[in-house]
């Protein structure tokens, strides 16, 4: 039974250790705050900044609709700072894309 105890917490914790390690942490302490100077476009400010630092990860971002579907998810990801993973976004890309999620994220 000790043995059988012993198995199952190791599975668990490599479990939890691949499934925390999928994400950075957060390398801010503090908030995020954007900046929306401007009305923001997908095209034109949002779409390449997604095209070059998160598709190659999240493949299903390719389109507007797969990122506007997920534009919650993107946003929260950003201002937190565990995206993208690897890197970072600078606070002018981060600003185009929050800026035209909280514009509504309009396909323009």
């Amino acid at each position: 039974m000790k043995k059988l105890m012993l198995v199952l917490s190791l599975i668990v914790c490599i479990f939890s250790f691949a499934v925390v390690s999928c994400k950075k942490t957060s390398t801010s302490s503090t908030s995020y705050t954007p900046t929306c100077s401007s009305v923001k476009s997908y095209s034109i400010d949002a779409r390449p900044i997604i095209q070059s630092s998160c598709v190659g990860c999240h493949s299903s971002y390719s389109t507007y609709s797969q990122v506007s579907a997920s534009a919650s998810s993107i946003r929260s990801s950003i201002v937190n700072g565990t995206m993208p993973k690897g890197s970072t976004l600078t606070s002018a890309q981060k600003d185009n894309i929050v800026c035209w999620i909280d514009a509504g994220a309009p396909n323009n």
